[in-house]
């Protein structure tokens, strides 16, 4: 590595200060987690097994069941930490293999900071506690597999794997194919772009075949008509939902309670979603209305926006040099966007899909850039100052933890 990447002394007290800062805003988010925002509709995640037969996320409340003892809230609050914990260790693991693994440069360090601080990053994964997120973590594993792989067979071996792990996690989330598969295209047309033609082909069948078969089998045969049956097995209990009780902002930051009974909610918001067919779910998703569809796209492509800025503009590393390789394989480009349509056609929280589509392109521009030559230079004015503003602002602001707008609130 040429000597101009490496970090001065000077430079190197003000990382330190600045990941201190960073460490202290993530404790903050945490506590505020912790002791502030409910949990509760995370765990509806979990709430649903296969004690009335085949339904979809049913795997999930196996695994939930899992946990000793009889406590269900305590499984379904595992449960959504759980899913927390490996899309924030896959995130680590990019930031580690950027700053470290490929390398030691004063660009790849700052490209670690904003792996945590964009709005794909840690505040999302802490605050949209979804079992979407276990795809984000499997996508994040495999893109650094691609990354370091040395041989088309490690390609092969890592999209196999990759593969069949996601028609595991499909049975808890039926769309992770469906929201990570333009991830899964794009790492493997940029970050394994020498791979020949049949090795190519294969790796794509490998890493979405198996999600995509376990997410059709979800929809033909995972059971409707039974949200009377799912409802009798919610236990009753008292969980705090404080938009229930009509609170206003002092409220809230205050940390205001309103407690609500368990079971009556998830039997009136979660469990009649398992009668809905697709032309229902379609309906449900209309409430959204024109101007809300639209302010949450204008939003949502803001974030994509902000986030391929971002890296382009601290990396040095222009996004068209990927947008090139991407255009090689347009017709798969394609089909990757064309997957996450459903998932907006049936799920109202529209700008959470746009925020895993900025996490699709962006976990693998950062891998992509920490392997191009900018990186290796010494940041120039322009992309100092670039990074301290979109630190700053992102902390403040951080916009991927908003689900939608003008969205049904489940209350």
């Amino acid at each position: 590595m040429s000597s101009v990447g490496v970090i001065t002394d000077r430079k190197r007290r003000f990382y330190v200060v600045a990941g201190a800062l960073l460490a202290l805003w993530a404790a903050a988010l945490l506590a505020l987690s912790l002791t502030v925002i409910p949990d509760m509709y995370w765990y509806s995640y979990y709430a649903v097994d296969y004690t009335v037969g085949f339904v979809r996320r049913g795997l999930a409340g196996e695994l939930a069941g899992l946990i000793p003892g009889e406590n269900y809230f305590l499984e379904q609050r595992v449960g959504r930490w759980v899913s927390s914990g490996a899309f924030i260790i896959g995130l680590a693991g990019v930031a580690w293999w950027i700053a470290v693994r490929s390398g030691r440069s004063e660009r790849r360090l700052q490209l670690a900071f904003l792996v945590v601080i964009l709005p794909f990053g840690f505040a999302f994964g802490l605050l949209q506690a979804g079992s979407t997120l276990f795809g984000g973590a499997l996508l994040a594993g495999f893109a650094i597999a691609l990354a370091s792989a040395k041989s088309d067979r490690s390609v092969l071996v890592a999209s196999a794997v990759f593969g069949l792990v996601t028609a595991v996690v499909t049975l808890m989330h039926e769309a992770i194919p469906l929201l990570f598969g333009l991830g899964v295209i794009a790492a493997l047309v940029v970050l394994a772009n020498q791979l020949p033609g049949r090795a190519f082909w294969g790796s794509c069948a490998l890493a979405l075949g198996p999600g995509m078969a376990t997410g059709l089998v979800v929809a033909v045969f995972g059971r409707r008509g039974v949200s009377e049956a799912l409802c009798r097995l919610v236990p009753q209990g008292r969980v705090n939902n404080p938009l229930a009780g009509n609170p206003t902002t002092g409220d809230l930051l205050s940390g205001y309670k309103y407690y609500v009974d368990y079971q009556d909610w998830a039997c009136r918001n979660i469990t009649p979603f398992y009668d809905r067919d697709f032309g229902d779910a379609v309906n449900y998703v209309g409430r959204l209305g024109p101007g809300g569809m639209i302010v949450n796209t204008l939003f949502g492509v803001g974030i994509v926006a902000i986030s391929i800025m971002a890296i382009q503009l601290v990396s040095g590393v222009p996004f068209h040099r990927m947008r090139t390789l991407l255009g090689r394989r347009w017709p798969l480009i394609l089909i990757g966007c064309v997957l996450i349509v459903p998932v907006f056609l049936t799920g109202i929280d529209w700008v959470r899909w746009w925020v895993v589509i900025a996490f699709d392109i962006g976990i693998v521009y950062l891998l992509y850039a920490s392997s191009q030559p900018e990186v290796d230079e010494p940041p120039t004015r322009t992309s100092m100052r670039a990074f301290v503003v979109t630190m700053v602002l992102l902390a403040l602001f951080p916009v991927g933890i908003v689900p939608a707008f003008s969205a049904p609130l489940p209350i």
